[in-house]
């Protein structure tokens, strides 16, 4: 049959038509944001939600640069390989596990700020600075790098005995029992604990303020993409004053 030329030109321009309304409105891909239970930076609520500050701030970049997302609670040292892996997207924390070297997108403005402390027990001698701890006995909670500073912690030239915790009330119940001097653990999950299990003999020394940022998956195809969408939207939701500079 003999396509009529006239007829054949509307044909094709709708087909190219239709071609380019598709790709303006194709759809992102879907984001897997990876988090652990640290409240309130993050943590999964009864009805199996998650929550936490920087959980809304996931939702609120993400859903402004147009990305459907969902959020995975896994422990620490998974959540990491899971990153590196490409089965997480994005995690929003501390770049500085050494898994993330090479693998990840690091984005450069600090989303938030996470206070590290040593703990210790009234009549234990009290810690200034990052060198009282070694030599000495240390609780640590199991996966977690404390901003790189586990390196120096693991030195054999620095006599330190590490023992691991599973979660911040295993590593408060371990200090309160005396099984170690110190504990390394962050402002807010502690502020929870402390919360079901009081300690008024605790004492604290603020050792490091460590910066979060959005930490992307390399695997993911459009990473550099992501992180720029991501940085985008952070800009403008501390210019409308919706999250604090």
């Amino acid at each position: 049959m003999r396509l009529d030329p006239i007829r054949g030109w509307v044909m094709a321009l709708g087909v190219l038509m239709a071609t380019t309304v598709w790709a303006g409105t194709a759809e992102k891909q879907l984001v897997t944001v990876g988090y652990i239970e640290f409240p309130p930076v993050f943590w999964t609520a009864p009805d199996h939600t998650p929550k936490g500050y920087l959980i809304d701030l996931a939702r609120m970049t993400l859903e402004r640069a147009g990305y459907p997302w969902k959020a995975v609670s896994r422990p620490t040292r998974r959540m990491a390989v899971e990153l590196v892996d490409g089965r997480i997207d994005l995690w929003i924390g501390l770049p500085t596990l050494p898994e993330f070297e090479g693998t990840t997108l690091v984005g450069p403005s600090t989303v938030a700020t996470i206070e590290l402390n040593a703990y210790w027990m009234s009549g234990t001698p009290p810690v200034d600075e990052w060198s009282d701890l070694y030599g000495d006995s240390v609780i640590v909670l199991h996966g977690y790098s404390y901003g790189g500073r586990i390196v120096d912690l693991k030195d054999p030239a620095y006599h330190t005995r590490l023992y691991e915790a599973y979660s911040h009330e295993q590593g408060l119940a371990m200090l309160r029992a005396n099984r170690c001097n110190y504990l390394l653990d962050y402002t807010g999950p502690m502020r929870s604990v402390l919360g079901k299990m009081p300690t008024p003999e605790l004492r604290k020394f603020r050792l490091q303020a460590l910066d979060a940022h959005f930490v992307v998956s390399k695997k993911r195809p459009d990473a550099p993409q992501l992180l720029k969408d991501l940085e985008q939207a952070y800009a403008e939701l501390v210019a409308e004053g919706r999250w604090p500079k």
